[in-house]
């Protein structure tokens, strides 16, 4: 962090006292506290997205469902054919 820069924030009192007791308690100022925080706030995601979740899967079952009928399916073409008409005159 060789160069810095200036950055006004507009944040809710009780925020601010709560960032300004941690600066005290870590005997650092508001300004480094903030930078800080905010520094390991984008350094995080990095962490997390390594981490690998394990999921069971051994409980689970697939549901193989019938296939459609013909009537069925002439069915569901005459409202498909329906449907597309209606929604291209809009």
């Amino acid at each position: 962090m060789s160069e810095l820069s200036t950055l006004t924030i507009k944040i809710p009192l009780e925020l601010k006292e709560k960032v300004r007791a941690a600066a005290m308690t870590g005997e650092c100022s508001l300004s480094a506290e903030v930078c800080r925080r905010l520094a390991d706030s984008f350094a995080a995601p990095a962490a997390g997205q390594s981490k690998a979740v394990e999921i069971d899967s051994s409980e689970t079952a697939e549901v193989v469902e019938a296939p459609l009928s013909q009537k069925e399916l002439r069915k569901l073409r005459q409202l498909l054919k329906v449907n597309g008409k209606n929604g291209k005159k809009k």
